[in-house]
């Protein structure tokens, strides 16, 4: 689990306790007004995570790192030490320390991104 991932996590036990805390103090009637409350608020914030996630573009994220080196020989050989990909990458990408890519006799070398 990363830092971030444990903050919210204590974070949300936190909110639980609270809450807790709050519902044993009131009314069952007042208990009752105030769940209801919360429970809408927290399905705002929820729908509202939910699309920044979709949104953010992180999902797709790619990283690429410390390859080998990589020779192509001959005619429509392909040489890559870094990423080949057929479609668009989204959501990011990273590549680094890639090795170096050879190509002899008429190949294609490529040591970072190639999109075919």
């Amino acid at each position: 689990m990363s830092g971030r991932q444990r903050l919210v996590a204590g974070l949300t036990g936190l909110a639980v306790a609270v809450l807790a805390g709050v519902f044993c103090l009131l009314s069952w009637d007042r208990a009752n007004q105030v769940a209801g409350i919360v429970s809408a608020l927290v399905g705002v914030v929820a729908l509202g995570t939910g699309a920044l996630a979709l949104t953010s573009g992180r999902e797709g994220a790619v990283r690429v790192a410390n390859t080998g080196p990589a020779t192509a020989a001959g005619a429509g050989s392909h040489a890559n030490s870094g990423l080949t990909a057929q479609r668009i990458v989204h959501g990011g990408m990273e590549i680094n320390g890639t090795a170096e890519a050879r190509a002899e006799d008429g190949g294609r070398a490529n040591t970072g991104y190639d999109q075919l």
